[in-house]
C-alpha cells in the first residue's frame, strides 16, 4: 500500500498520513503501566446521570452509587465479614488471572458501585427502594430501571473510551496488525455508539416519566420469594436468543433498534425478588419473557442462574450459597461468565437452554404481571 505523506491516513482519522500512521511500526508500544493507568482513569469518571432538568440541584460530591442496595440486598447475602462474591473487571486483575473472570470476594461498600450520581440525586431518586419495603409499585419499578440504565450508559461510554485507547495499541506493530486493530476498533465503536444512542433514548423516556411529563408505558414481571435471593443483579440486556434456543433479534443489524430488557434481582425485608421491566411495545422481549414463564416452575431458578451469569457482569453472589455448590455447578457458572468475554465469538443460541445442570436455593412464591 502506497500512501503519500500528505494524503489522508488510511485509518480514517482525518489526519495526514505523516501525522498519524507513518512510521507507526517504529514507535514505542503502549506499556502495561499506560494500559493500567487508562483503566483506572476510565473507571473513576465522575458524572451525574440525572435529567438535564434537574442538573441545577446537583451537589458537588459525586459518590460511589450502589446499583444494588447495600443495606437491604447486599448485606442480606454477605458473609460474616460483609463480603459478597463478584467480578473485579479491571486490567490488573484480568492480567493476574490470565484472562479469566473469576468470582472473588468484594466488600459490600464497594460492590456494585459506580460514580454515576451526585449525593443529592442518589438519595432523592432511589429513596423509594432504599428506605421502603419493596411492594412493586410503579415508582419503585421505575427507580430500579433508571439506576440500571444509568449504570449501563456509564459502562458503554467507558467502553467507547477504551476503544479509542485500543486504537493507539498498534504502536510498534507491523502495518497488517495495525490495520486489523484499527478495523476491529472501528467496528466495535459502531456497535457501542448504536447502544449508547438506544440507551440514551430509553433514559429520555424514563426521565420524562420521572418528571411527570408523560405517563409510562412500561411492563413489569415481578417474581417474589419468602427467602432472600442468593444472587443479586442489576443490569440491562438486548436478548439475542430465548430460553428455548430460538434466535429473537439480530444485534448486528444496526439499522434496527435493539429491544432492551432491564432486570434486577435483590432482597428486601427478608424476601427475595426478581423484577423484569421493558417497554410494552417490545414484542421480542415479551416473547423472551414468555419463554421463561413456559419453563416448569421448579426449574426457573436454574434458568435465572444461566441468564444472570451468562449475560450480566454486575452480578453478586452469596458466599454461603456458593459454598453449597458442587464442582460441576461452579464450573458451569464459570463457563457462563466467560461466554461473552471473547469479542470474536458469537453468543450461542443454546446459552440459556437447560443442559441438565440444576441449581437450588430459591423458590418462587408469587408472580405478578404489570401492564402485560
Amino acid at each position: 500500500m502506497k500512501i503519500g505523506r500528505n494524503e489522508k491516513c488510511w485509518c480514517n482519522s482525518d489526519k495526514k498520513f505523516k501525522h498519524c500512521h507513518y512510521g507507526r511500526e517504529n514507535e514505542e508500544p503502549i506499556s502495561k503501566g499506560e494500559a493500567i493507568g487508562h483503566t483506572k482513569k476510565n473507571s473513576s469518571r465522575k458524572l451525574c446521570y440525572v435529567s438535564s432538568d434537574l442538573k441545577h440541584e446537583c451537589s458537588i460530591k459525586i459518590i460511589n452509587a450502589h446499583t444494588i442496595s447495600k443495606s437491604g440486598s447486599l448485606k442480606e447475602i454477605a458473609d460474616e465479614s460483609n463480603h459478597v462474591l463478584g467480578l473485579k473487571i479491571n486490567l490488573p486483575n484480568i492480567m493476574k488471572n490470565k484472562g479469566k473472570l473469576i468470582p472473588e470476594k468484594i466488600g459490600i461498600n464497594q460492590a456494585s458501585t459506580f460514580k454515576g450520581f451526585c449525593s443529592t440525586h442518589d438519595k432523592t431518586l432511589f429513596a423509594c427502594i432504599e428506605d421502603r419495603e419493596f411492594i412493586g409499585d410503579e415508582e419503585q419499578c421505575l427507580a430500579l430501571m433508571y439506576r440500571s440504565v444509568a449504570k449501563e450508559l456509564y459502562a458503554k461510554e467507558g467502553m467507547l473510551n477504551t476503544s479509542e485507547f485500543i486504537k493507539g495499541g498498534d504502536k510498534g506493530r507491523q502495518p497488517f496488525e495495525q490495520m486489523f486493530l484499527q478495523k476491529f476498533a472501528a467496528v466495535q465503536q459502531l456497535g457501542i455508539n448504536a447502544a449508547i444512542k438506544e440507551l440514551s433514548e430509553l433514559k429520555q423516556q424514563l426521565d420524562e416519566q420521572l418528571l411527570g411529563k408523560t405517563v409510562g408505558n412500561l411492563t413489569h414481571l415481578i417474581m417474589e420469594s419468602s427467602e432472600p435471593m442468593p444472587v443479586a443483579v442489576s443490569s440491562i440486556v438486548a436478548p439475542i436468543s430465548d430460553f428455548s434456543g430460538n434466535r429473537i433479534q439480530d444485534l448486528g443489524d444496526l439499522s434496527v433498534d435493539a429491544q432492551q430488557l432491564i432486570f434486577n434481582s435483590f432482597s428486601s425485608d427478608g424476601k427475595g425478588y426478581v423484577v423484569f421491566s421493558w417497554a410494552k411495545e417490545s414484542q421480542k422481549v415479551l416473547g423472551f419473557i414468555n419463554s421463561l414463564l413456559a419453563i416448569n416452575e421448579s426449574k426457573i431458578f436454574s434458568a435465572l442462574i444461566r441468564f444472570f451469569f451468562g449475560l450480566a457482569e454486575n452480578t453478586f453472589t452469596s458466599p454461603l450459597w456458593w459454598d453449597t455448590l458442587t464442582s460441576e455447578q461452579k464450573d458451569k457458572i464459570q463457563k457462563l461468565i466467560m461466554s461473552g468475554v471473547n469479542p470474536m465469538e458469537f453468543e450461542p443460541n443454546s446459552l440459556l437452554v437447560d443442559d441438565g445442570i440444576e441449581f437450588s436455593g430459591w423458590e418462587i412464591a408469587r408472580l405478578e404481571k404489570i401492564n402485560f
